[in-house]
C-alpha cells in the first residue's frame, strides 16, 4: 500500500510468476518451437533448436526446495535429438545460506543483453554451489561499509563427450557489494581446471592469479570487475552499468580485456500501472593488450586457450558472450507492460561477428569464433509479445536479419512461439 501503481503491478506479476502455496508437488512444462535458434540469446529464456520440450514437477517448501525437468532438444524432424535435464535442481536452506546442485542457468553482470564472463549462452553445465538467502550487510563497523552483500560459489563439470579435452572442471567464485546507496560492485573469477591429459591441482588454480606464458599454473582463468549505478529522478529511473573481463592472465597490464557497457531508462506509462524500459548496450570481444589499450587488439584471445583447447564453452557455445571471440554487439531494446501482465518488445541489433585478424591467426586451429569461421555482419530486428492466461505464459517472436553466417544463406525470417505451464 502507498506504493506508485507501476510498483504495485510489477509486484503483483512476480507474486504471480512464483505461484502456488508452499509446500507439496505442482506439475509443470514447458515448449518452445523456433524456425531457427536466435542468433542473439539474451536474459530472456530462448529455444536452443527448432524444438526445446521439458516437463516435470516442482516444490517449494521453507527451506527445502527442488525442481525436476525432463526435456528434450532436436530439430523438427528429430534430427540432433538430445535429452536435458536442463532447469533441474535442488535446494536445502541452512541459516543465511543456500546450498543447491543442479543443471542450472546462471547470468552474471550487469547487462540486459549479454554477459561477458556467465550467461545462458550455453546449456546449463551440472554445478554445485552454495549462496546467500539474503544479502544483509555486516554488522562489524570494518566491514560495514560494504553494504549489503552477497556471494556465489559453486563447482561444475563440463562432461561432454565431444571435447577434445574432456571431463574439465570449473569452478566460480562471485562476490558483488553496495557501498553506496544506488552503486553495485561485482568481481567474479571462474577458474577451468584438471581434464584428460592435463595436470590436476584444483589449490594451483584456485590461489595462483598470474597465468602469463612464462608462469602457467595449468588453468584457464577468467576475471571479471563491473560496475551499475541505479538513479531515479522523479519517477524515471535511469541505470548506466560496464562490466570489463580479463581472460587468461595479468588484472591491469597483458590482461587482455573485453568491454561491455549499457545504459537503461524505465518508468511508468500514464497513471494505470503500465511500465515502459529502454536499453541500449555495447559488447566487445576484441580484447586489448591492456585496459583500454583499444590500439593493441589481440585476435582470438577472449574464450580460447592453446591448452584448454575447447576453450570457455559448453557444447558449442560460449559460456559467456553470444557472438564469440573479435565480435561487436550494439543493441536497443524497449519494451512495455501493461497492467495485465502483457509485454511488448522491439529490439534492434548491429552484430559484427569475428574477424579478419582472428581469420588469418597464426593460433587459428586453437583460436576460433564458434559462429563464424568467417567475418560477418548482421542487422537483426525483433518483435515480441509474452502474455499470461490463467496459469500460462505464452510468448511469441519474430525475428528478421539480413545475413545468416552459418551457413551463409542471406536474409531470412525466424519465428519463434512458447508456452509455459505452472500451477
Amino acid at each position: 500500500m502507498g506504493e506508485p501503481l507501476h510498483v504495485q503491478a510489477a509486484a503483483q506479476r512476480v507474486l504471480r510468476a512464483l505461484g502456488g502455496p508452499d509446500g507439496g508437488l505442482r506439475p509443470a512444462g514447458e515448449l518452445r518451437l523456433a524456425s531457427a535458434p536466435n542468433l542473439i540469446r539474451d536474459f530472456g529464456d530462448n529455444a536452443r533448436d527448432e524444438v526445446d520440450v521439458r516437463v516435470g514437477l516442482d516444490h517449494d517448501g521453507e527451506r527445502f526446495a527442488a525442481r525436476l525437468r525432463v526435456g528434450a532438444i532436436s530439430a523438427v524432424d528429430g534430427e540432433g535429438y538430445r535429452p536435458t535435464l536442463d532447469g533441474s535442481y535442488a535446494s536445502l536452506l541452512v541459516g543465511n545460506w543456500q546450498m543447491y546442485g543442479g543443471t542450472i542457468d546462471k547470468f552474471y553482470g550487469p547487462g540486459q543483453i549479454s554477459s561477458l564472463i556467465l550467461s545462458n549462452n550455453a546449456r546449463p553445465f551440472p554445478k554445485i554451489g552454495i549462496t546467500r538467502n539474503s544479502p544483509e550487510a555486516f554488522e562489524t563497523r570494518w566491514l560495514s561499509w560494504l553494504g549489503p552483500w552477497q556471494l556465489d560459489f559453486f563447482i561444475g563439470l563440463l562432461e561432454e563427450r565431444d571435447r577434445l579435452i574432456r571431463n574439465v572442471w570449473v569452478g566460480s567464485l562471485r562476490f558483488e557489494f553496495m557501498p553506496v546507496d544506488g552503486l553495485t560492485v561485482g568481481i567474479t573469477r571462474s577458474v577451468q581446471f584438471c581434464g584428460d591429459s592435463l595436470g590436476c591441482n584444483p589449490l594451483e588454480a584456485a590461489f595462483a592469479i598470474n597465468n602469463v606464458p612464462g608462469d602457467r599454473n595449468n588453468s584457464n582463468d577468467q576475471a571479471a570487475i563491473e560496475f551499475k549505478y541505479v538513479r531515479a529522478f522523479n519517477t524515471v529511473s535511469f541505470s548506466p552499468y560496464v562490466q570489463f573481463l580479463n581472460d587468461d592472465t595479468g588484472p591491469f597490464t597483458h590482461s587482455y580485456t573485453s568491454y561491455l557497457g549499457g545504459m537503461r531508462w524505465a518508468g511508468p506509462w500514464g497513471t494505470n500501472g503500465t511500465t515502459w524500459s529502454f536499453t541500449t548496450e555495447y559488447s566487445d570481444t576484441r580484447a586489448t593488450n591492456d585496459w583500454f589499450e583499444f590500439d593493441n587488439r589481440l585476435a582470438g584471445f577472449a574464450y580460447n586457450n592453446t591448452e584448454y583447447v575447447d576453450g570457455s564453452r559448453y557444447r558449442g557455445r560460449t559460456l559467456g558472450f553470444s557472438l564469440d571471440s573479435d565480435s561487436v554487439l550494439i543493441s536497443f531494446a524497449g519494451a512495455m507492460t501493461d497492467t495485465a501482465g502483457r509485454r511488448y518488445r522491439l529490439e534492434y541489433h548491429n552484430a559484427q561477428i569475428s574477424s579478419a585478424e582472428l581469420s588469418n591467426a597464426p593460433l587459428n586451429e586453437f583460436y576460433v569464433n564458434t559462429v563464424s569461421r568467417q567475418p560477418a555482419t548482421v542487422h537483426q530486428i525483433e518483435t515480441g509479445i509474452s502474455a499470461p492466461w490463467r496459469n500460462f505464459l505464452f510468448d511469441l517472436s519474430v525475428r528478421w536479419q539480413d545475413a545468416t553466417p552459418f551457413p551463409d544463406r542471406g536474409p531470412e525470417f525466424n519465428v519463434e512461439a512458447g508456452v509455459q505451464l505452472r500451477f
